[in-house]
């Protein structure tokens, strides 16, 4: 962020709050403009993350924060670890001297920084020894954009502003949302329910190695595109996918020529509208249509 109005950095030791059973906060973070819609960014290194839209005019946060051990980390993260370690040797940063009369301290401060500035929340964790557990109360309105790299799942509900969901290793699911959305997921399913589908901008889910699940209220239009390469199809709805025909031709003097053909099928829902495509690499694909 540029220069902030309001900057909340909260810092939460392990000694004074115990490793065992992780430590909570609760903040509740005014906004700017109360009377003006907000937007959420929340990156974490590893933890979860749970958004609810609320009829309020603040932010409110609980984070559950507790230490990973050495012995939790993955074989890439340790090698990160080691790597660091050597290279500040190697600059002799990490020279011993002597400790006669002196004890260890145990150095597992946690760390978690919100950030406000004009309605514009920001919130993050960039630690790999820690996990965070945020339950994240925010106007209904707001837009939330949120990526998770290790680990947890990432849930929202009632929202309906514009969506940007990025798990690595974990799943995604919404309920009660009209996006637009774009959500991203690596090896778990992604699953939403609609409740109404926005109509200036697409939408888009894709799962490379998990299942994409979606629920439709009746009275929502859209064009839904699908494609699976490995997987399977299963639909609800009333109307038949049908094989995109579309020729698309990519061609340059002097470079290589490319000609698509189609690639995805279509279903127009209660006579189309505004595009929401599914993707997945090698699971399934599930378009359920609420009665």
């Amino acid at each position: 962020m540029k220069n902030t109005l309001i900057k909340s950095i909260i810092i939460l030791s392990s000694l004074t709050f115990g490793v065992a059973n992780g430590a909570e906060k609760n903040y509740s973070l005014p906004l700017s403009n109360p009377s003006e819609p907000a937007s959420l960014k929340v990156e974490l290194y590893r933890g979860t993350v749970r958004v609810i839209g609320y009829q309020g005019d603040k932010v409110e946060i609980t984070a559950n924060i507790s230490v990973v051990e050495n012995k939790d980390l993955s074989a890439k993260e340790k090698k990160i670890t080691a790597k660091i370690a050597k290279k500040l040797s190697q600059h002799g940063q990490t020279k011993t001297r002597s400790i006669e009369g002196l004890k260890a301290v145990n150095n597992s401060m946690l760390h978690l920084e919100i950030e406000e500035e004009n309605n514009e929340v920001e919130i993050t964790s960039e630690s790999m020894n820690q996990y965070v557990d945020l339950v994240i109360k925010v106007p209904s309105k707001s837009s939330v954009e949120l990526e998770v790299y290790q680990g947890g799942d990432i849930h929202v509900e009632d929202i309906q502003g514009s969506l940007e969901l990025e798990s690595y290793q974990g799943g995604i699911t919404a309920s009660n949302v009209s996006g637009p959305l774009v959500a991203e997921t690596y090896t778990q399913d992604i699953v939403i329910n609609f409740s109404d589908f926005d109509k200036a901008s697409p939408t888009s889910l894709t799962s490379y190695t998990g299942n994409v699940d979606i629920s439709l209220a009746k009275s929502i239009k859209a064009n839904v595109n699908v494609q699976t390469y490995q997987g399977k199809i299963f639909s609800g709805l009333d109307s038949d996918f049908i094989p995109n025909e579309d020729v698309k031709k990519q061609s340059k003097k002097g470079k290589k020529q490319k000609i698509v053909i189609g690639g995805m099928m279509q279903a127009k829902v209660n006579g189309g509208g505004q595009e929401l495509s599914l993707i997945t690499y090698s699971g399934n694909l599930y378009i359920r249509k609420e009665k």
